[in-house]
């Protein structure tokens, strides 16, 4: 199957390619910790952020690729429950390796910053799909 041309469909499942739901997740990081940075008075510069955000990154990366691995749709809320999960739980392991430490306030944070916008935008995806489908009579 031809994944290039015009008229051909995309990986993602349910019209969005793999690569956007990977970009919307790694944004939804940076957007969590540069919203971090600046509630807590740190310097908001790139390798700041680049730091911070490091190993949140790495963890919605495995969960990406943890969510491949089950077969499940990028854009379903089964891939992000896989996502959330990864991104935080990774990324506060590694914090801790890193000796960037991590409280249970913190945990509590971005799990719920996380959830909220990874499976945000993938309800809202489902739920715009879902009535184009209806508006077209499918």
């Amino acid at each position: 199957m031809n994944h290039s041309g015009a008229g051909s469909r995309p990986r993602g499942g349910m019209g969005w390619p793999q690569q956007w739901t990977v970009l919307a997740d790694l944004a939804a990081v940076l957007v969590f910790v540069a919203i971090g940075l600046s509630a807590h008075g740190h310097k908001e510069s790139a390798a700041n952020l680049a730091q911070v955000s490091a190993p949140f990154l790495v963890g919605a990366l495995v969960g990406h690729a943890l969510a491949r691995l089950r077969g499940v749709t990028p854009t379903s809320a089964a891939s992000g429950v896989v996502v959330v999960a990864a991104t935080v739980a990774f990324g506060q392991v590694l914090r801790v390796i890193f000796g960037q430490g991590t409280a249970i306030s913190f945990i509590a944070v971005s799990l719920a910053f996380n959830a909220f916008v990874m499976m945000g935008w993938r309800l809202a995806w489902t739920a715009l799909r879902r009535g184009a489908l209806i508006s077209r009579g499918s």
